[in-house]
Protein backbone atom coordinates (compact mmCIF):
# COMPACT_ATOMS: atom_id res chain seq x y z
CA UNK A 1 0.00 0.00 0.00
CA UNK A 2 3.09 2.19 0.93
CA UNK A 3 3.81 2.76 -3.08
CA UNK A 4 0.69 5.00 -3.79
CA UNK A 5 2.34 8.12 -2.26
CA UNK A 6 5.04 9.26 -4.11
CA UNK A 7 7.38 11.81 -3.32
CA UNK A 8 6.95 15.33 -2.27
CA UNK A 9 8.78 18.80 -2.75
CA UNK A 10 10.09 21.10 -0.97
CA UNK A 11 11.14 24.82 -1.91
CA UNK A 12 14.08 26.46 0.37
CA UNK A 13 16.84 29.05 -0.13
CA UNK A 14 19.47 26.78 1.50
CA UNK A 15 22.06 28.55 0.80
CA UNK A 16 20.51 32.40 1.01
CA UNK A 17 21.51 33.60 -2.10
CA UNK A 18 18.22 34.99 -2.46
CA UNK A 19 17.27 31.79 -5.46
CA UNK A 20 14.72 28.91 -3.95
CA UNK A 21 16.33 25.88 -4.50
CA UNK A 22 14.40 22.36 -4.35
CA UNK A 23 14.30 19.05 -2.60
CA UNK A 24 12.84 16.18 -3.95
CA UNK A 25 12.06 12.99 -2.06
CA UNK A 26 12.36 9.87 -3.03
CA UNK A 27 11.47 5.97 -2.84
CA UNK A 28 14.04 2.69 -2.39
CA UNK A 29 14.33 -0.79 -2.57
CA UNK A 30 12.02 -2.39 -0.32
CA UNK A 31 12.78 -3.57 2.61
CA UNK A 32 14.93 -0.26 3.71
CA UNK A 33 18.75 -1.18 4.01
CA UNK A 34 20.47 1.39 5.63
CA UNK A 35 23.63 0.51 3.39
CA UNK A 36 22.30 1.06 0.02
CA UNK A 37 22.49 4.18 -1.32
CA UNK A 38 21.78 3.68 -4.67
CA UNK A 39 18.60 5.87 -4.42
CA UNK A 40 18.73 9.03 -2.78
CA UNK A 41 16.48 12.30 -2.31
CA UNK A 42 18.00 14.90 -4.29
CA UNK A 43 18.56 18.62 -3.60
CA UNK A 44 19.10 20.82 -6.86
CA UNK A 45 20.57 24.35 -6.09
CA UNK A 46 19.24 27.09 -8.22
CA UNK A 47 22.11 28.85 -10.02
CA UNK A 48 20.44 32.13 -11.13
CA UNK A 49 21.54 31.93 -14.59
CA UNK A 50 18.06 29.75 -15.28
CA UNK A 51 19.68 26.46 -14.69
CA UNK A 52 19.70 23.75 -11.29
CA UNK A 53 22.74 21.85 -10.42
CA UNK A 54 22.30 18.84 -8.21
CA UNK A 55 24.47 19.28 -5.37
CA UNK A 56 22.77 15.97 -3.15
CA UNK A 57 26.20 14.42 -2.29
CA UNK A 58 28.49 18.00 -2.21
CA UNK A 59 25.97 18.71 0.61
CA UNK A 60 26.06 15.90 2.56
CA UNK A 61 22.46 14.22 2.26
CA UNK A 62 22.41 11.24 2.28
CA UNK A 63 18.28 10.31 3.04
CA UNK A 64 18.35 6.56 1.48
CA UNK A 65 14.71 5.76 2.83
CA UNK A 66 11.49 5.05 1.34
CA UNK A 67 10.51 9.39 1.95
CA UNK A 68 7.46 11.44 1.38
CA UNK A 69 6.79 14.84 2.70
CA UNK A 70 10.01 16.96 3.58
CA UNK A 71 9.97 20.29 5.40
CA UNK A 72 11.82 22.90 5.38
CA UNK A 73 11.98 25.61 8.32
CA UNK A 74 14.52 27.34 10.77
CA UNK A 75 14.70 25.26 13.81
CA UNK A 76 18.06 26.95 15.61
CA UNK A 77 17.23 29.80 14.49
CA UNK A 78 20.90 30.57 12.62
CA UNK A 79 19.09 31.90 9.32
CA UNK A 80 19.73 29.14 7.26
CA UNK A 81 16.30 26.43 6.53
CA UNK A 82 16.85 22.97 7.96
CA UNK A 83 15.02 19.94 6.13
CA UNK A 84 13.29 17.45 8.19
CA UNK A 85 11.92 14.46 5.57
CA UNK A 86 8.90 11.66 6.64
CA UNK A 87 10.03 8.44 5.76
CA UNK A 88 8.21 5.57 5.66
CA UNK A 89 9.74 4.48 9.03
CA UNK A 90 12.53 6.79 10.78
CA UNK A 91 12.28 9.96 10.13
CA UNK A 92 15.41 12.30 9.31
CA UNK A 93 15.82 16.02 10.44
CA UNK A 94 19.03 17.68 8.90
CA UNK A 95 20.62 20.67 10.37
CA UNK A 96 21.89 23.15 7.96
CA UNK A 97 25.66 24.14 8.65
CA UNK A 98 25.55 27.61 6.60
CA UNK A 99 28.27 26.89 4.67
CA UNK A 100 26.50 24.61 2.02
CA UNK A 101 25.94 21.20 3.94
CA UNK A 102 23.68 19.35 5.82
CA UNK A 103 24.15 17.00 9.22
CA UNK A 104 22.24 14.02 10.40
CA UNK A 105 21.19 15.48 13.79
CA UNK A 106 18.01 13.24 14.02
CA UNK A 107 19.24 11.42 17.22
CA UNK A 108 20.60 14.06 18.93
CA UNK A 109 17.23 16.43 18.21
CA UNK A 110 15.04 12.65 19.19
CA UNK A 111 12.41 13.43 16.89
CA UNK A 112 13.40 10.25 14.67
CA UNK A 113 9.16 9.50 14.25
CA UNK A 114 9.12 5.59 13.23
CA UNK A 115 6.22 5.49 11.89
CA UNK A 116 4.39 6.03 8.61
CA UNK A 117 4.97 9.94 8.26
CA UNK A 118 3.80 11.62 5.19
CA UNK A 119 3.76 15.31 5.64
CA UNK A 120 5.33 17.51 8.06
CA UNK A 121 6.17 20.60 8.89
CA UNK A 122 8.16 23.26 10.75
CA UNK A 123 6.53 26.22 13.13
CA UNK A 124 6.67 27.61 15.95
CA UNK A 125 3.65 26.44 17.71
CA UNK A 126 3.77 27.46 21.39
CA UNK A 127 5.05 31.05 20.84
CA UNK A 128 8.25 30.88 22.28
CA UNK A 129 10.29 31.69 19.02
CA UNK A 130 11.83 28.46 18.70
CA UNK A 131 10.54 26.48 16.04
CA UNK A 132 8.81 22.84 16.53
CA UNK A 133 8.09 20.04 14.38
CA UNK A 134 4.64 18.17 13.53
CA UNK A 135 4.66 14.91 11.65
CA UNK A 136 1.42 13.63 9.83
CA UNK A 137 1.13 10.06 10.16
CA UNK A 138 -0.85 7.76 8.06
CA UNK A 139 -1.71 3.94 8.92
CA UNK A 140 -0.58 1.27 10.80
CA UNK A 141 -0.71 -2.60 11.44
CA UNK A 142 1.54 -5.35 11.41
CA UNK A 143 1.28 -6.12 7.83
CA UNK A 144 0.64 -2.52 6.44
CA UNK A 145 3.57 -2.89 4.38
CA UNK A 146 3.27 -6.21 3.34
CA UNK A 147 -0.70 -6.91 2.96
CA UNK A 148 -2.08 -7.44 -0.80
CA UNK A 149 -5.90 -6.59 -0.90
CA UNK A 150 -7.95 -8.18 -4.44
CA UNK A 151 -10.46 -7.81 -6.50
CA UNK A 152 -13.83 -9.68 -6.00
CA UNK A 153 -12.34 -11.43 -9.32
CA UNK A 154 -9.28 -12.22 -7.25
CA UNK A 155 -6.94 -9.74 -9.26
CA UNK A 156 -4.19 -8.33 -7.04
CA UNK A 157 -5.31 -4.52 -5.81
CA UNK A 158 -4.03 -1.92 -3.22
CA UNK A 159 -5.58 -2.27 0.18
CA UNK A 160 -7.23 0.79 1.37
CA UNK A 161 -6.78 2.99 4.63
CA UNK A 162 -10.23 1.43 6.26
CA UNK A 163 -8.80 -1.90 6.13
CA UNK A 164 -5.85 -0.52 8.77
CA UNK A 165 -6.19 1.30 11.89
CA UNK A 166 -5.04 5.03 12.04
CA UNK A 167 -1.75 6.02 12.71
CA UNK A 168 -0.99 9.31 15.74
CA UNK A 169 0.72 11.83 14.44
CA UNK A 170 3.30 13.35 16.98
CA UNK A 171 4.72 16.73 17.51
CA UNK A 172 7.99 17.68 19.11
CA UNK A 173 8.50 21.22 21.17
CA UNK A 174 11.94 22.89 20.36
CA UNK A 175 14.07 22.58 23.50
CA UNK A 176 16.66 25.62 22.67
CA UNK A 177 19.71 22.99 22.78
CA UNK A 178 19.51 21.16 19.50
CA UNK A 179 16.60 18.99 21.15
CA UNK A 180 13.22 18.45 20.70
CA UNK A 181 10.95 16.43 23.35
CA UNK A 182 7.84 14.23 22.40
CA UNK A 183 4.94 16.10 24.08
CA UNK A 184 2.50 14.13 22.06
CA UNK A 185 0.39 12.83 25.02
CA UNK A 186 -1.58 15.63 26.75
CA UNK A 187 -1.04 18.03 23.81
CA UNK A 188 -4.75 17.47 22.74
CA UNK A 189 -3.39 15.90 18.70
CA UNK A 190 -4.61 12.72 20.04
CA UNK A 191 -7.30 11.40 17.79
CA UNK A 192 -8.85 8.08 17.98
CA UNK A 193 -8.37 7.04 13.92
CA UNK A 194 -6.47 9.62 12.30
CA UNK A 195 -5.30 9.04 8.71
CA UNK A 196 -3.89 11.99 7.75
CA UNK A 197 -2.13 12.63 4.45
CA UNK A 198 -1.81 16.57 4.36
CA UNK A 199 -1.24 18.92 7.38
CA UNK A 200 -0.86 22.89 7.32
CA UNK A 201 -0.14 25.62 10.10
CA UNK A 202 -1.68 28.57 9.99
CA UNK A 203 -3.31 31.35 11.97
CA UNK A 204 -7.30 29.51 11.42
CA UNK A 205 -9.46 31.21 14.32
CA UNK A 206 -8.01 34.40 14.30
CA UNK A 207 -6.44 34.49 17.97
CA UNK A 208 -2.66 35.21 16.21
CA UNK A 209 -1.67 31.62 16.81
CA UNK A 210 -0.94 28.85 14.72
CA UNK A 211 -3.64 26.28 14.56
CA UNK A 212 -2.79 23.07 12.54
CA UNK A 213 -5.28 21.71 10.05
CA UNK A 214 -4.82 17.61 8.59
CA UNK A 215 -6.26 16.41 5.90
CA UNK A 216 -7.67 13.07 6.50
CA UNK A 217 -8.07 9.97 4.60
CA UNK A 218 -11.33 8.34 4.57
CA UNK A 219 -12.19 9.85 8.25
CA UNK A 220 -13.07 13.05 9.91
CA UNK A 221 -10.01 16.14 9.22
CA UNK A 222 -8.75 17.60 12.13
CA UNK A 223 -8.52 21.22 13.14
CA UNK A 224 -6.47 21.23 15.97
CA UNK A 225 -6.91 24.79 17.65
CA UNK A 226 -4.33 26.47 19.36
CA UNK A 227 -5.26 27.13 23.13
CA UNK A 228 -1.53 27.04 24.33
CA UNK A 229 -1.51 30.00 26.87
CA UNK A 230 1.17 32.63 26.60
CA UNK A 231 4.73 32.27 24.88
CA UNK A 232 6.41 29.33 25.60
CA UNK A 233 3.51 28.04 27.37
CA UNK A 234 2.62 24.05 27.44
CA UNK A 235 1.09 23.36 24.23
CA UNK A 236 -2.64 22.74 24.28
CA UNK A 237 -4.11 22.00 21.16
CA UNK A 238 -8.36 21.55 20.95
CA UNK A 239 -9.49 18.85 18.29
CA UNK A 240 -12.57 21.21 16.66
CA UNK A 241 -12.68 20.25 12.98
CA UNK A 242 -16.59 19.30 13.16
CA UNK A 243 -18.09 22.65 15.78
CA UNK A 244 -15.51 24.39 12.89
CA UNK A 245 -17.19 23.04 9.92
CA UNK A 246 -13.88 20.97 8.20
CA UNK A 247 -14.27 17.81 9.18
CA UNK A 248 -17.01 16.50 6.83
CA UNK A 249 -17.80 18.04 3.39
CA UNK A 250 -21.55 20.06 3.10
CA UNK A 251 -23.72 16.72 2.91
CA UNK A 252 -21.93 15.63 6.61
CA UNK A 253 -19.49 12.78 4.46
CA UNK A 254 -15.72 12.46 5.31
CA UNK A 255 -13.90 12.06 2.25
CA UNK A 256 -10.78 10.56 0.91
CA UNK A 257 -8.42 13.57 1.83
CA UNK A 258 -4.73 14.60 0.85
CA UNK A 259 -3.96 17.90 -0.15
CA UNK A 260 -4.30 21.51 1.12
CA UNK A 261 -3.78 24.97 0.14
CA UNK A 262 -4.73 27.77 2.65
CA UNK A 263 -5.45 31.77 1.86
CA UNK A 264 -7.80 34.31 1.39
CA UNK A 265 -10.03 33.58 -2.00
CA UNK A 266 -12.61 36.11 -1.40
CA UNK A 267 -11.45 39.11 -0.69
CA UNK A 268 -12.69 39.30 3.06
CA UNK A 269 -9.53 38.95 4.75
CA UNK A 270 -10.02 35.39 6.48
CA UNK A 271 -7.92 31.87 5.90
CA UNK A 272 -10.47 29.50 3.59
CA UNK A 273 -9.24 26.30 3.16
CA UNK A 274 -9.37 23.88 -0.08
CA UNK A 275 -8.90 20.04 0.15
CA UNK A 276 -8.37 17.60 -2.70
CA UNK A 277 -10.70 14.32 -2.31
CA UNK A 278 -10.62 10.63 -4.18
CA UNK A 279 -11.83 9.83 -7.45
CA UNK A 280 -15.92 10.83 -7.57
CA UNK A 281 -15.74 12.71 -4.64
CA UNK A 282 -14.96 16.36 -5.44
CA UNK A 283 -12.77 18.36 -4.13
CA UNK A 284 -13.76 21.11 -1.25
CA UNK A 285 -13.79 24.88 -0.79
CA UNK A 286 -14.16 25.68 2.61
CA UNK A 287 -14.98 29.32 2.94
CA UNK A 288 -13.97 31.00 6.49
CA UNK A 289 -17.43 32.74 7.31
CA UNK A 290 -16.83 34.49 10.58
CA UNK A 291 -13.52 34.01 12.88
CA UNK A 292 -12.68 30.20 12.97
CA UNK A 293 -15.92 28.83 11.79
CA UNK A 294 -16.18 27.39 8.13
CA UNK A 295 -18.63 26.84 5.48
CA UNK A 296 -18.38 24.46 2.48
CA UNK A 297 -18.87 26.45 -0.23
CA UNK A 298 -17.65 24.22 -3.19
CA UNK A 299 -20.54 24.59 -5.01
CA UNK A 300 -20.92 28.01 -5.09
CA UNK A 301 -17.41 28.93 -6.32
CA UNK A 302 -17.84 26.51 -9.31
CA UNK A 303 -15.27 24.19 -8.12
CA UNK A 304 -17.24 20.77 -7.95
CA UNK A 305 -17.92 19.51 -11.36
CA UNK A 306 -14.46 19.65 -12.75
CA UNK A 307 -13.13 17.67 -9.51
CA UNK A 308 -15.76 14.47 -9.69
CA UNK A 309 -13.73 12.54 -12.27
CA UNK A 310 -9.98 13.17 -11.05
CA UNK A 311 -8.21 12.20 -7.84
CA UNK A 312 -6.43 14.88 -6.45
CA UNK A 313 -3.29 15.17 -4.56
CA UNK A 314 -0.85 18.19 -3.53
CA UNK A 315 -3.17 21.85 -4.66
CA UNK A 316 -1.71 25.45 -4.01
CA UNK A 317 -3.28 28.87 -4.24
CA UNK A 318 -1.25 31.36 -6.36
CA UNK A 319 -1.83 34.64 -7.19
CA UNK A 320 -0.65 34.15 -11.40
CA UNK A 321 -1.96 37.04 -12.91
CA UNK A 322 -1.15 39.87 -10.19
CA UNK A 323 -4.65 41.06 -9.70
CA UNK A 324 -5.29 40.49 -6.35
CA UNK A 325 -7.21 37.40 -6.66
CA UNK A 326 -5.65 33.72 -5.67
CA UNK A 327 -6.19 31.56 -8.44
CA UNK A 328 -5.86 27.77 -7.78
CA UNK A 329 -3.66 24.56 -8.88
CA UNK A 330 -3.93 20.89 -8.41
CA UNK A 331 -2.45 18.11 -9.71
CA UNK A 332 -4.26 14.78 -9.75
CA UNK A 333 -3.46 10.87 -10.70
CA UNK A 334 -4.90 7.91 -9.39
CA UNK A 335 -3.43 5.69 -6.20
CA UNK A 336 -3.77 2.07 -8.35
CA UNK A 337 -4.44 0.82 -11.82
CA UNK A 338 -7.75 0.20 -12.62
CA UNK A 339 -8.94 1.07 -16.09
CA UNK A 340 -9.60 -3.30 -16.64
CA UNK A 341 -12.28 -1.14 -14.79
CA UNK A 342 -13.44 1.55 -16.07
CA UNK A 343 -11.54 3.89 -14.30
CA UNK A 344 -9.07 6.71 -15.08
CA UNK A 345 -5.44 6.06 -14.42
CA UNK A 346 -2.90 9.19 -15.04
CA UNK A 347 -4.49 12.60 -15.09
CA UNK A 348 -4.20 15.76 -16.11
CA UNK A 349 -2.92 18.90 -13.68
CA UNK A 350 -5.93 22.07 -13.52
CA UNK A 351 -6.12 25.37 -13.17
CA UNK A 352 -8.59 27.89 -12.11
CA UNK A 353 -8.59 31.22 -12.45
CA UNK A 354 -10.16 33.23 -9.43
CA UNK A 355 -12.72 35.67 -11.22
CA UNK A 356 -13.03 37.64 -8.19
CA UNK A 357 -15.02 36.94 -4.41
CA UNK A 358 -13.72 33.09 -4.88
CA UNK A 359 -15.81 31.87 -7.80
CA UNK A 360 -13.19 29.90 -9.87
CA UNK A 361 -12.97 29.13 -13.88
CA UNK A 362 -11.24 26.23 -15.20
CA UNK A 363 -9.05 27.16 -17.91
CA UNK A 364 -8.74 24.77 -21.10
CA UNK A 365 -5.93 23.11 -20.77
CA UNK A 366 -4.74 24.48 -24.26
CA UNK A 367 -4.61 27.96 -23.00
CA UNK A 368 -1.95 27.14 -20.17
CA UNK A 369 0.94 25.37 -22.19
CA UNK A 370 1.56 21.84 -23.40
CA UNK A 371 1.96 20.42 -19.51
CA UNK A 372 -1.19 20.84 -19.08
CA UNK A 373 -2.64 18.75 -21.64
CA UNK A 374 -0.34 15.63 -20.41
CA UNK A 375 -1.77 13.02 -17.99
CA UNK A 376 0.47 11.88 -14.99
CA UNK A 377 0.44 10.31 -11.84
CA UNK A 378 1.11 13.47 -9.62
CA UNK A 379 1.56 13.78 -5.82
CA UNK A 380 3.25 16.79 -4.48
CA UNK A 381 3.11 20.23 -5.32
CA UNK A 382 4.87 23.72 -3.85
CA UNK A 383 4.77 26.72 -4.84
CA UNK A 384 8.00 28.97 -5.72
CA UNK A 385 9.46 31.73 -7.65
CA UNK A 386 12.29 30.01 -8.65
CA UNK A 387 13.22 32.92 -11.53
CA UNK A 388 12.50 35.50 -9.30
CA UNK A 389 10.50 37.95 -12.10
CA UNK A 390 7.87 38.07 -9.41
CA UNK A 391 5.32 35.75 -11.12
CA UNK A 392 4.98 32.73 -8.95
CA UNK A 393 5.74 29.36 -10.43
CA UNK A 394 4.89 25.73 -9.15
CA UNK A 395 7.19 22.47 -8.83
CA UNK A 396 5.30 18.94 -8.87
CA UNK A 397 6.25 15.38 -8.42
CA UNK A 398 5.10 12.01 -9.61
CA UNK A 399 4.61 8.78 -9.09
CA UNK A 400 6.57 7.43 -12.37
CA UNK A 401 8.15 9.93 -14.15
CA UNK A 402 10.85 13.11 -13.28
CA UNK A 403 9.69 16.12 -11.68
CA UNK A 404 8.16 19.45 -13.54
CA UNK A 405 9.04 22.87 -13.19
CA UNK A 406 6.10 24.93 -13.99
CA UNK A 407 7.38 28.47 -14.96
CA UNK A 408 4.78 30.90 -14.90
CA UNK A 409 4.80 33.05 -18.41
CA UNK A 410 1.44 35.14 -18.30
CA UNK A 411 1.70 37.93 -19.81
CA UNK A 412 -0.86 40.48 -18.49
CA UNK A 413 0.23 40.70 -15.20
CA UNK A 414 -0.51 43.20 -11.91
CA UNK A 415 1.66 44.99 -10.38
CA UNK A 416 2.70 43.57 -6.89
CA UNK A 417 4.45 43.39 -3.61
CA UNK A 418 6.92 40.71 -2.74
CA UNK A 419 8.24 40.06 0.37
CA UNK A 420 10.52 37.78 2.89
CA UNK A 421 10.74 38.05 6.66
CA UNK A 422 13.08 37.72 8.79
CA UNK A 423 11.95 37.41 13.01
CA UNK A 424 13.53 38.89 15.67
CA UNK A 425 11.66 38.61 19.15
CA UNK A 426 9.41 35.97 16.33
CA UNK A 427 11.35 32.75 15.12
CA UNK A 428 13.91 33.99 12.77
CA UNK A 429 11.78 32.47 9.60
CA UNK A 430 8.47 34.67 11.07
CA UNK A 431 5.93 31.69 10.09
CA UNK A 432 2.63 33.01 10.87
CA UNK A 433 3.12 36.75 10.07
CA UNK A 434 -0.21 38.62 8.20
CA UNK A 435 0.36 41.06 6.41
CA UNK A 436 -2.37 43.45 5.16
CA UNK A 437 -1.88 45.80 1.86
CA UNK A 438 -4.07 48.58 1.82
CA UNK A 439 -5.34 49.84 -2.09
CA UNK A 440 -7.33 52.62 -1.50
CA UNK A 441 -10.86 51.19 -0.51
CA UNK A 442 -9.08 47.37 -0.68
CA UNK A 443 -7.08 45.80 1.60
CA UNK A 444 -5.67 42.41 0.69
CA UNK A 445 -4.78 40.11 3.48
CA UNK A 446 -1.64 37.53 3.42
CA UNK A 447 -0.01 34.92 5.78
CA UNK A 448 2.93 33.05 5.64
CA UNK A 449 1.87 29.48 6.43
CA UNK A 450 3.98 26.34 7.19
CA UNK A 451 3.29 23.07 5.33
CA UNK A 452 2.29 22.40 2.18
CA UNK A 453 -0.68 21.11 1.80
CA UNK A 454 0.28 17.37 0.62
CA UNK A 455 4.21 16.09 1.00
CA UNK A 456 4.94 19.83 0.14
CA UNK A 457 6.98 23.16 1.20
CA UNK A 458 6.39 25.87 -0.10
CA UNK A 459 9.24 29.32 -0.54
CA UNK A 460 8.82 31.23 2.62
CA UNK A 461 7.75 34.52 0.85
CA UNK A 462 4.44 36.61 0.38
CA UNK A 463 3.39 38.06 -2.87
CA UNK A 464 0.12 40.23 -3.07
CA UNK A 465 -0.89 41.04 -7.03
CA UNK A 466 -1.78 44.71 -7.01
CA UNK A 467 -3.58 44.57 -10.36
CA UNK A 468 -3.69 48.17 -11.61
CA UNK A 469 -2.39 49.67 -8.37
CA UNK A 470 0.47 51.55 -8.80
CA UNK A 471 0.94 52.02 -5.22
CA UNK A 472 0.24 50.55 -1.49
CA UNK A 473 -0.67 53.41 0.53
CA UNK A 474 -0.36 51.71 3.90
CA UNK A 475 1.13 47.75 4.92
CA UNK A 476 0.31 46.69 8.26
CA UNK A 477 2.47 43.68 9.37
CA UNK A 478 1.65 41.66 12.59
CA UNK A 479 4.41 39.31 13.76
CA UNK A 480 4.58 36.14 15.49
CA UNK A 481 5.78 37.55 18.82
CA UNK A 482 2.62 39.77 18.53
CA UNK A 483 4.66 42.79 17.39
CA UNK A 484 3.16 45.42 15.00
CA UNK A 485 4.45 47.39 12.29
CA UNK A 486 3.22 49.88 9.72
CA UNK A 487 5.36 50.85 6.23
CA UNK A 488 3.27 53.50 4.25
CA UNK A 489 4.46 53.73 0.43
CA UNK A 490 6.33 50.32 0.38
CA UNK A 491 8.46 50.05 -2.79
CA UNK A 492 6.16 47.84 -5.63
CA UNK A 493 7.49 45.78 -8.28
CA UNK A 494 10.62 44.55 -6.12
CA UNK A 495 11.83 42.06 -3.46
CA UNK A 496 11.69 43.80 0.18
CA UNK A 497 13.00 42.21 3.19
CA UNK A 498 11.07 42.98 6.01
CA UNK A 499 12.89 42.93 9.78
CA UNK A 500 10.97 42.79 12.86
CA UNK A 501 11.22 46.08 14.62
CA UNK A 502 13.38 47.90 11.98
CA UNK A 503 11.15 50.87 10.42
CA UNK A 504 11.75 50.58 7.21
CA UNK A 505 11.69 47.77 4.35
CA UNK A 506 15.17 46.61 2.80
CA UNK A 507 14.75 46.38 -0.90
CA UNK A 508 17.06 43.39 -2.31
CA UNK A 509 18.81 43.54 -5.61
CA UNK A 510 17.40 43.00 -8.46
CA UNK A 511 18.11 39.79 -10.37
Amino acid sequence: MFEFSGGGCAALDFDRDGWPDLYFTQGCRWPVREDDFTRLDRLYRNLGTGSFADVTHAAGLRENRFSGGPAAGDFDNDGFPDLYVANTGANRLYRNNGDGTFDDVTEIAGVGDEQWSTSCLIADLNGDGLPDIYSTNYVKGRDVFTRICRHDDGRPRMCMPFHFSGAQDQIYLNLGDGRFRNVTPGSGIEVEDGKGLGVVAADLCGRGTLDLFVANDTVMNSLFENRTKGPGGQLAFVESGLSRGVALNRDGRAEGCMGIAVGDVDGDGRQDLFVTNFHLESNTLYLQQSPGTFADRTRESGLVQSSLSMLGFGAQFLDADLDGWLDLIVTNGHIDDLRRYGRPYRMPTQFYANRGQGRFAELPAETLGPFFQQKALGRGLARLDWNRDGREDAAISFLDRPAALLTNTTRDVGNRLSMTFSGVSSPRDATGVTVRAKLGKRTIVRQLTSGGGYQAANQQHVVIGLGSASEVARLEVRWPSGRRQVFDNPPINRELLLVENEPKPFPLAAP
